[in-house]
């Protein structure tokens, strides 16, 4: 039973692929054209590669709204220190500024 649940969920789960960056942030990506953010001094710095603009919406951990920003290239959001939440078209990952 145990190695059946195993199997399925070695399946159900997609690829994601984990660097540890050097500011030690933990930084993932489903596919290298996907947007993705970092953690940077005072902010998160969000990138789009593929050439199109992405909606992103920033939550605090509360659930509250702090910004909803569209982003064609590379943007620093400035956002005090604090736990949020980036939501895109594409995924939703947690994130923490220092």
């Amino acid at each position: 039973m145990t190695l059946a649940i195993a199997a399925c969920l070695a399946f159900a789960m997609p690829a994601v692929t984990f660097a540890q960056s050097a500011d030690d942030d933990l930084v993932s990506s489903m596919t290298s054209s996907a947007p993705s953010m970092k953690a940077v001094s005072q902010g998160i710095e969000l990138t789009v590669t593929d050439g199109d603009t992405h909606h992103f919406y920033i939550y605090s951990i509360t659930g509250q709204m702090v910004k909803s920003i569209d982003v064609a290239e590379s943007v620093i959001v400035d956002l005090p220190q604090g736990y949020y939440i980036v939501k895109c078209k594409d995924w939703s990952k947690k994130i923490v500024v220092r």
